[in-house]
Order: C-alpha cells, then sequence, then structure tokens
C-alpha cells in the first residue's frame, strides 16, 4: 500500500515538473466596450473620428514569453498572404487565429505578450506605419495560461487596441517647417 502511494505521488510531481501552459490567439471571449481598457480588450478602428470596434479582417503579429525582457514572434497573420483571412469571423472587435492553433509555454500560470496589429497590404507593423496605415502595437500585458487538459487561455489580459493613423514624427514635422522658412525668405 504504501508502495502504491509512493508510486502516485512521484507520478503527480513528474506531472507538475513538466507541465506547460497554453494560449488561444484570439479574444472570443473579451467584452469590454472601452477603447482605453486596461484588459478584456477589444480591437478597434479609428480613421480620424470616434473609434468603432473593427469589423473587418486585419494583420497581427503576437510576441510572448515568459521572460519579460526577451519575446519572441509567436505568429504574424498576413492579408498579403491570406493566413489572415477569417481572423475577424468572431465579430466585431475580435480576433481568432483562423488555424486555431495553440502555442504551449515553459509556465502553468502566466506569460507575457504584446501585440502588433495593422490594415492594408503590407506585410509587417513596420511597413505598415510606414505606409500611414491604420495601426497599433500593446504594451507588454500579462495573460493567463492553462494546463492541458483544460483548454487553452485566450487574451483576456490583452488591452484594448485602437488601430488609428500614425502621427507624422518630429522629424518630418521639423522638415516642414523648415521648408516653409526658406519658401517665405524668397
Amino acid at each position: 500500500m504504501k508502495l502504491l502511494t509512493l508510486i502516485g505521488l512521484l507520478a503527480g510531481l513528474t506531472a507538475s515538473i513538466y507541465a506547460q501552459g497554453e494560449i488561444a490567439l484570439a479574444n472570443i471571449d473579451n467584452t469590454s466596450t472601452n477603447p482605453s481598457a486596461t484588459a478584456n480588450g477589444l480591437f478597434w478602428l479609428s480613421t480620424g473620428g470616434t473609434p468603432a470596434l473593427i469589423n473587418q479582417d486585419f494583420n497581427a503579429a503576437f510576441y510572448a514569453s515568459t521572460d519579460s525582457s526577451s519575446l519572441t514572434l509567436l505568429a504574424t497573420f498576413l492579408l498579403s498572404n491570406g493566413t489572415a483571412t477569417g481572423d475577424n469571423a468572431g465579430g466585431p472587435g475580435k480576433f481568432a487565429d483562423p488555424a486555431g492553433k495553440t502555442y504551449p509555454f515553459q509556465s502553468i500560470s502566466s506569460v507575457f505578450v504584446q501585440i502588433q496589429a495593422w490594415t492594408g497590404n503590407f506585410d509587417s507593423y513596420a511597413a505598415a506605419l510606414a505606409g500611414g496605415a491604420p495601426a497599433a502595437q500593446s504594451a507588454m500585458f500579462l495573460n493567463p495560461v492553462d494546463v492541458p487538459p483544460g483548454p487553452a487561455r485566450t487574451l483576456t489580459g490583452m488591452p484594448a487596441m485602437v488601430l488609428a493613423i500614425p502621427e507624422p514624427s518630429t522629424f518630418a514635422l521639423g522638415g516642414l517647417c523648415v521648408l516653409l522658412l526658406c519658401r517665405r525668405r524668397k
């Protein structure tokens, strides 16, 4: 009887040592209708007016890690290659990995996540910014994971993200002022 108890205890410890948490790249469980939400957020689109829940497929890149100082790229979904097709099928403001893939981590509690999202036919967040497309990058956030056999956790720690047209940089505005001053002197 003692041997059976010892074997059960060791099996339980072994399972917990090698446990991996999982997340799903989706915010389908999020419900906050506040474009300033710090958790439980949705995706919004603003083209110069009041933000509205995004109601179209869009590009997204997801970074995550158990270490906040070394996020790695988990997945990128692009309109240009079709991997983002259907990512907004969950409804306004929602995103879900069209392939339904889950991502394992050597953590049984939480991971750090950061998201970049943009519209248009751009292959990267940087290209979208350079092209003037509505885009946003989330602050890094902590998201819970779930250990199988439970379902992978969705991005409930995600803040709201408002994809907006980037403002001109300080250097661009400075250059414009120099051009206007030169023109005025002539």
